[in-house]
């Protein structure tokens, strides 16, 4: 009976396993690569502003990392026997998403949190359609 549930859990992991590859790890992953590319869209046309060019540059080193950070998710969670290193990368790519998005949000609220927000000023850091 043991060994049967042992059998059942195991299944049921795995299966779990498989969801998350697909349903998130590849699909976030997919999803950051087009954001990364609307975002060096947006950013090619605000750098000549300092800040947006500073707050889009920060979201694009951000989506890279949280690119990377799916992937690794992905070939831990798709692979049947895991991998460990696959999961200290995406600790670690996760980490470098963190620290760079965290500023960009930062400095974003200046002009998004404003009482009288620019709409120009905001458009410049957004990603393009």
């Amino acid at each position: 009976v043991q060994k049967v549930d042992a059998l059942h859990t195991a299944d049921r992991n795995r299966a779990f396993d498989l969801t998350q590859c697909v349903v998130a790890d590849v699909t976030n992953a997919a999803a950051y690569i087009v954001r990364a590319i609307l975002q060096i869209r947006s950013a090619a046309s605000a750098c000549p502003e300092p800040k947006a060019c500073a707050i889009n540059i920060m979201n694009i080193i951000s989506s890279f990392a949280w690119i990377s950070q799916f992937t690794s998710l992905a070939v831990s969670d798709c692979w049947d026997k895991g991998s460990q290193k696959a999961l200290c990368a995406a600790d670690i790519s996760d980490m470098v998403a963190a620290v760079t998005n965290g500023p960009a949000a930062g400095i974003a609220t200046t002009s998004d949190c404003a009482d009288m927000p620019d709409p120009l000023e905001e458009e410049k850091h957004l990603p393009m359609d």
